[in-house]
């Protein structure tokens, strides 16, 4: 997550959480997509949105550890 480096996002512990719960919803709602039913065009988008998703979840659940510790 290069890009991400060094992002300040000032949020509350609420905040932090909603977020990271909601990316965590969509990238469960993309997993769930039978990519076999997709054109490949298609299922190269997803895949590259899971790993997105992935990395900013990641992230964020990085830089919230640091700000309120382990949840």
């Amino acid at each position: 997550m290069d890009k991400l480096d060094g992002l300040s996002i000032p949020m509350i512990m609420g905040d932090w959480r909603l977020v990271i719960l909601a990316l965590e919803e969509k990238l469960a709602s993309s997993i769930a997509i039978y990519l076999d039913s997709l054109d490949e065009n298609e299922a190269a988008d997803v895949a590259e949105d899971i790993d997105r998703l992935e990395g900013v979840i990641s992230y964020l659940k990085m830089e919230f550890e640091k700000e309120y510790g382990p949840k």
